[in-house]
């Protein structure tokens, strides 16, 4: 694994699944993988009392440590130009603008940084390069037909342009094969296929092909970055934490903010991370066998006196899925949130939580969930 570059520059994880999948409380100490800062900045729109943002990758979290200074120190325009929403042109124009005024640290680490990616923050990780990459190998025609797909009003009449006109063509060939096993790992770690139950690019097709059968794309922030990448992408589309209407607001929760250098499960297990009552685990199993999975799930739940919710998503493994009589899984919380609007190429979430056993005294105001599980 990669430690010395950004392999990320997007979450992909999305903000509504993370908002209902964790449901934020101002008494909630929230912990989130860093990854891209994203999902950080997302929770601490939701004003927990705390967000410890995790990674092992020194170089994510000096990304959302970047993102922080620039939030605390500029106005929203310069942030949105750095990252790179208003194009190439303007991320050059802004960071020859902000750079001399950056702590020397700060601007001798990222000057490097843009010179080497001029399409600013959001376009830089490794994954971000590859996925943006694919529109360019397609023919002209099939290009301007992609781009017609964030036209439509209506669901039915995208998915039907997508049948008459880039279904069972060179374009549903040419994306297998980018994104097959061999060529993934051109942009993700290649340990991600070690344990996968599905292939990558027909597994991804098909995962496309249903939603846009379901999803109006124009309107879907994953759907128009993972083809077109930041550029042009309406206000109201935008994750909220890049959204204009919110920075004020993420300005004054920053406080709130820890960045740690670690793995996150072993956080959650010390000391120290058992004051964490949310967590955000993104696709981390992902690269874990079953038996791993299960190993780790039955520790983080073994306290009977912690209260623990976790959200994590699936993307070519069915992590969580196959445990029977889970005392912690919350299965029908997990299956309205898989079918979400998101990111097309995850293949679900899932939601477990904890719940501290009450004394005698409270037993009689227990709630249960559909499933007759404690909450």
């Amino acid at each position: 694994m990669e430690l010395d570059r950004i392999r990320y520059s997007l979450v992909w994880e999305d903000s509504k699944t993370l908002y209902n999948g964790l449901e934020i409380t101002p008494a909630d100490q929230v912990l989130v993988i860093t990854s891209a800062g994203c999902n950080v900045l997302n929770a601490l729109l939701k004003n927990p009392a705390t967000v410890t943002a995790i990674d092992l990758n020194p170089v994510q979290n000096r990304l959302l440590l970047l993102k922080k200074h620039l939030i605390l120190n500029y106005i929203y325009p310069e942030f949105r130009n750095l990252l790179g929403l208003e194009g190439p042109e303007q991320v050059s124009e802004t960071w020859a603008k902000v750079a001399p005024t950056l702590p020397l640290e700060l601007q001798t680490y990222w000057a490097p940084f843009f010179q080497c990616h001029p399409n600013g923050l959001m376009a830089a990780g490794k994954l971000e390069i590859y996925l943006n990459s694919f529109f360019y190998t397609l023919q002209p025609e099939l290009q301007e037909k992609l781009q017609q797909l964030i036209t439509f009003k209506n669901v039915a009449a995208q998915h039907r342009f997508f049948l008459e006109e880039l279904h069972q063509t060179a374009f549903q060939q040419q994306f297998i094969e980018y994104f097959d096993e061999a060529n993934l790992s051109k942009g993700r770690d290649p340990k991600l296929f070690k344990y996968a139950t599905e292939s990558g690019g027909a597994t991804f097709y098909k995962r496309l092909l249903n939603q846009l059968s379901s999803v109006l794309v124009k309107d879907n922030f994953f759907f128009r970055f993972f083809f077109f990448g930041p550029e042009g992408i309406p206000q109201q589309v935008l994750p909220p934490c890049y959204q204009e209407q919110n920075y004020s607001l993420l300005r004054a929760q920053l406080h709130k903010l820890k960045v740690v250098n670690s793995e996150a499960v072993d956080y959650l297990l010390s000391e120290e991370g058992q004051s964490i009552s949310k967590a955000s685990l993104s696709n981390i199993f992902e690269y874990t066998s079953p038996e791993e999975f299960n190993k780790v799930y039955q520790k983080l739940f073994a306290d009977p006196e912690r209260n623990l919710r976790i959200i994590f998503w699936n993307l070519l493994q069915e992590q969580g899925t196959d445990l029977l009589n889970d005392p912690w899984a919350k299965p029908l919380l997990s299956e309205s949130l898989s079918g979400a609007d998101g990111c097309f190429y995850f293949s679900n979430v899932r939601v477990q939580e904890h719940a501290k056993v009450p004394t005698r005294a409270t037993e009689i105001s227990i709630p249960e969930d559909k499933t007759g599980f404690i909450l």
